[in-house]
C-alpha cells in the first residue's frame, strides 16, 4: 500500500522586479522565479516566451539577501539584484539631497515636506515589493532550503534615526565647544 502523502509539491512562487541591464544603462523587467526546488532569474531575450534564463540553479546553490525592496541572489560569486521599483532608490537620493539643502538653508517646511515625501517614497517601494511576490518568493525559498536574510524598513529606518541622532549630538557638541 502506498502513502498518498509521500511526493509533497515543492513551494512555487515569483517575484517581477527590476534587473540592471548589460552596461549598466537602465533597468529591464526580470522574474525571480522559485519552482521543485530550483531559482532562477528569467530575462527579456529571444525565446518563444520573450525571456531567457540568466541562471537556473538548484536553490541550495543560490544565496539570497533581501533588503528594503531588493532581492538579491548571488550564484557562483556572482550578485543578481532585483529592485520592485529601480526609480525608488534615485527618488529617495534626490529627496534626500534636496532635504539637507532644505536644512541647511533653513527652510524648515520645506525640509518637512522632503521628509514626508521620502516617507511616501519608502511606502512605495515597500508595497511594490509586496504586490509583486517578494514576501512570497522569499518564503518559498525558505521553505525550499535556501538561506535567505532578510533586513525590512523596520532596522533599515531605525538605523538611519540613530544615524541621524548621533550627527544631530556631534554637531551639537562642536556648536558648544567652539562657540565657548
Amino acid at each position: 500500500m502506498s502513502n498518498l502523502n509521500a511526493y509533497e509539491p515543492q513551494p512555487r512562487a515569483a517575484f517581477q522586479g527590476y534587473g540592471t541591464a548589460p552596461g549598466g544603462s537602465g533597468a529591464v523587467p526580470v522574474w525571480l522565479i522559485v519552482e521543485d526546488g530550483v531559482i532562477a532569474l528569467l530575462a527579456p531575450g529571444q525565446s518563444p516566451t520573450g525571456f531567457v534564463d540568466v541562471f537556473r540553479v538548484p536553490v541550495h546553490q543560490a544565496r539570497v539577501s533581501s533588503a528594503a525592496q531588493r532581492i538579491t541572489v548571488t550564484v557562483g560569486g556572482t550578485a543578481y539584484p532585483v529592485l520592485a521599483r529601480p526609480h525608488g532608490p534615485v527618488i529617495g537620493a534626490g529627496l534626500a539631497a534636496a532635504g539637507s539643502v532644505a536644512g541647511l538653508a533653513g527652510a524648515g517646511v520645506a525640509h518637512g515636506g522632503t521628509a514626508a515625501a521620502r516617507a511616501g517614497n519608502l511606502a512605495a517601494d515597500a508595497s511594490a515589493f509586496a504586490r509583486q511576490g517578494g514576501h512570497e518568493l522569499l518564503a518559498a525559498l525558505r521553505q525550499s532550503g535556501a538561506p535567505v536574510r532578510r533586513v525590512g524598513y523596520g532596522p533599515l529606518l531605525a538605523v538611519g534615526f540613530a544615524v541621524g541622532l548621533l550627527l544631530v549630538v556631534l554637531v551639537t557638541v562642536v556648536t558648544v565647544v567652539a562657540v565657548s
